[in-house]
């Protein structure tokens, strides 16, 4: 089954995100919903970052993920290395209408992370279809162009 992605803008301030994994991954996207105004928690089997747990503002719970945690929250990330622990969240929160990053596949997801560009007027968000080296070089080369117009 094709997936197609509707781009959408949404404001995450105050919503409940909830990462499940704590590598380099989960760090970075911890670092973006945060910029964002998310209310970020981690749920993960053992703290591989210590950066996470210093990140302000981020609740950290070291126990194993439990359908339970799912209460009153608006996007999932799930970034385990184990893909097929990734694909089972997926479907928990696709069946309750929670919208899901899996970031060990292009397609058992409901939402994608965009490379973004985010000038004076203007904010750009670039998909690849879950080439993210190619979004960002697409976005660099969007916001060379919109810096060299002026139009920034």
């Amino acid at each position: 089954m094709e997936h197609k992605f509707f781009p959408l803008f949404v404001d995450l301030n105050d919503k409940r995100c909830l990462v499940i994994g704590a590598g380099n991954i989960a760090y970075r996207k911890i670092k973006t919903l945060l910029k964002y105004g998310a209310m970020v928690e981690v749920i993960t089997r053992d703290v591989a970052e210590d950066r996470i747990s210093e990140l302000q503002g981020v609740k950290v719970s070291v126990k194993a993920f439990s359908e339970k945690d799912l209460e009153n929250v608006f996007l999932v990330v799930a970034a385990t290395n184990n893909s097929d622990f990734n694909k089972e969240i997926f479907e928990i929160c696709n069946a309750k209408n929670i919208l899901v990053n899996n970031m060990t596949s292009k397609f058992d997801m409901n939402a994608r992370f965009s490379a973004v560009y985010e000038g004076e007027s203007v904010q750009v968000a670039v998909s690849s279809m879950g080439y993210p080296k190619k979004s960002l070089e697409i976005r660099d080369n969007i916001k060379k162009m919109l810096e060299k117009n002026n139009c920034q």
